[in-house]
């Protein structure tokens, strides 16, 4: 690992994406906090207690844009990025057939764990 590698964590606001933060810290890496949760991510960046190699932005990985204005401030911010882990992600409730899972849910599901992890075009 190069000392200033950059580690993205989407979904990093809580369970699985804030343990593999804690871990990413501890080895040395300069991290990206994603989430859509602006408070969890500023709680995780300051119990991390490394502001300068810490950055946490507010993202929908649902969004093209709001992916793409991610990647370019990591890049304005530290010039480069070099693991990326897309852990953002969200289940669909029990099903449609007992009336759980709404349309609705389903397509955020898959917005969320399909288009969500998907490279943006171009």
């Amino acid at each position: 690992m190069h000392p200033d590698s950059v580690f993205l964590i989407t979904g990093a606001s809580g369970g699985i994406g804030a343990a593999t933060a804690r871990r990413a810290i501890a080895a040395g890496y300069r991290l990206v906090l994603v989430g859509r949760d602006e408070q969890r991510l500023a709680e995780l960046a300051a119990e991390l207690a490394s502001p300068r190699r810490t950055l946490s932005i507010r993202c929908d990985v649902q969004d093209w844009g709001e992916q793409q204005a991610m990647i370019e401030r990591v890049c304005e911010t530290w010039g480069r990025l070099d693991v990326v882990f897309a852990n953002a992600g969200r289940g669909g409730g029990s099903g449609f057939m007992r009336g759980e899972a709404t349309p609705e849910i389903w397509r955020s599901m898959l917005m969320t764990n399909v288009f969500g992890v998907a490279p943006p075009p171009g």
